[in-house]
């Protein structure tokens, strides 16, 4: 399958040329990568004495970009948008969080893996960099809780307002801009779901989102008054394999019924084989590769898709 690069045209009105790629005997033209934050107001709490660093692993069979790149120390949160061919676009937007523990960000296999196949079903997709937090050594970090999950979920906010922001441009339904995440990106949209912005009359553009997925997401809150407070609720997608032990599928169970009970919109799907960070679902078991199609054809049953 041929995958054409989409341009873009920054608010600076200049067009962006593509990032070829090619450490899988095969290449994938992607999007550049823009930053998410461009103004020099950006008060940037995230700050490292070290450049941001990148480690490349071996791509997986079935990766749709031939790459596999893992990011650490990232304090310029990036972004780039995979837009749909206009022929195919069905207004549908999702700002995409790759996992990584919130240390590293796992760019490539939970993030334009997935944005390439949606874009051939008509999905415009955003891929988030977004700022990690790390220490000196091993499992360190260098900031609290309280400093560096304010400074994520800004930036996971921000996506969502780049896609809303240019929804004309991109071909989309500006109330059909989703979020999605795998494990700590998981965690990303859900904190984006509920912890939701009060309207911002100097910011008419939305942070919100109006469904999210969640990929054997790590839920670390107690969920349940968060849920009891968050109005409206977007519908929800989750999916987990049985045998995850790093963020376990009862989680996943307990945060669905949780969300049902107040009154939500929740499809659930729990995989027998899988283990934890299966990203695209290749090579692990025969039904957790299917999960994709599940959640383009949740999309559909929720009328996001015509």
């Amino acid at each position: 399958m041929a995958h054409h690069s989409s341009l873009f045209r920054n608010p600076q009105g200049w067009f962006l040329p593509a990032l070829l790629l090619c450490t899988n005997g095969f290449s994938a033209e992607l999007p550049e990568e823009r930053p998410l934050w461009p103004g020099a107001e950006f008060k940037n709490a995230i700050h490292y004495d070290v450049k941001e660093t990148v480690r490349p692993n071996r791509a997986s069979k079935g990766s749709l970009s031939g790459s596999n790149r893992v990011f650490s120390f990232v304090a310029e949160p990036t972004y780039s948008i995979h837009q749909a061919a206009k022929a195919d676009a069905n207004g549908v937007g999702l700002v995409i969080c790759p996992g990584g523990g919130y240390r590293e960000v796992w760019l490539d296999r939970e993030g334009h893996d997935l944005a390439l196949w949606l874009k051939s079903r008509g999905i415009t997709s955003l891929v988030l960099k977004y700022r990690t937090d790390n220490g000196g050594e091993g499992d360190d970090r260098k900031y609290p809780w309280e400093v560096y999950l304010p400074a994520v979920f800004a930036d996971a906010r921000q996506a969502v307002r780049v896609l809303r922001s240019h929804a004309a441009e991109l071909n989309l339904d500006p109330n059909k801009i989703g979020i999605c995440g795998f494990s700590a990106g998981g965690n990303l949209a859900f904190n984006t779901v509920f912890r939701p912005e009060p309207a911002d009359a100097a910011n008419p553009v939305s942070g919100n989102v109006n469904f999210a997925g969640l990929f054997y997401p790590w839920l670390r809150e107690e969920f349940g008054e968060m849920v009891a407070k968050t109005k409206p609720l977007p519908a929800l997608f989750i999916m987990n394999a049985i045998d995850d032990t790093l963020t376990p599928a009862s989680r996943c169970v307990e945060f669905s019924q949780t969300v049902l009970k107040a009154g939500g919109r929740v499809e659930l799907h729990l995989f027998a084989k899988g283990g934890h960070g299966f990203d695209l679902g290749d090579g692990r078991g025969e039904s957790a590769t299917l999960w994709k199609e599940s959640f383009v054809a949740w999309l559909k049953d929720c009328g996001f898709i015509p």
